[in-house]
């Protein structure tokens, strides 16, 4: 039992050292619109008056950060290909 704890804590470990990928291709950029998507409902479900609810750039980021995606071409990619919803993101950066 230990050595699997062990082995999974060493998987995990290594993912998260991963380097962010070099190629963004539409599947990413779907799946991380996916994440940024649920978050966004999940936070406002479970909403809590004292505490703000993060951003839509910081909901958008932290998907990308999850996928291991390089932001600002993540940015770049949102930005040709759903320029509205890259507005309601960013403005008009």
């Amino acid at each position: 039992m230990f050595f699997r704890i062990l082995l999974f804590l060493l998987i995990i470990s290594a993912s998260a050292c991963a380097p962010k990928k070099e190629e963004i291709g539409m599947y990413d950029l779907k799946r991380v619109l996916e994440r940024f998507a649920q978050n966004r409902i999940q936070t406002g479900i479970v909403s809590d008056s004292a505490k703000p609810a993060p951003s839509d750039q910081v909901l958008f980021e932290e998907a990308c950060d999850v996928y291991r995606l390089s932001i600002p071409q993540a940015k770049e990619m949102l930005k040709k290909e759903n320029k509205a919803l890259f507005e309601s993101i960013y403005g008009n950066e």
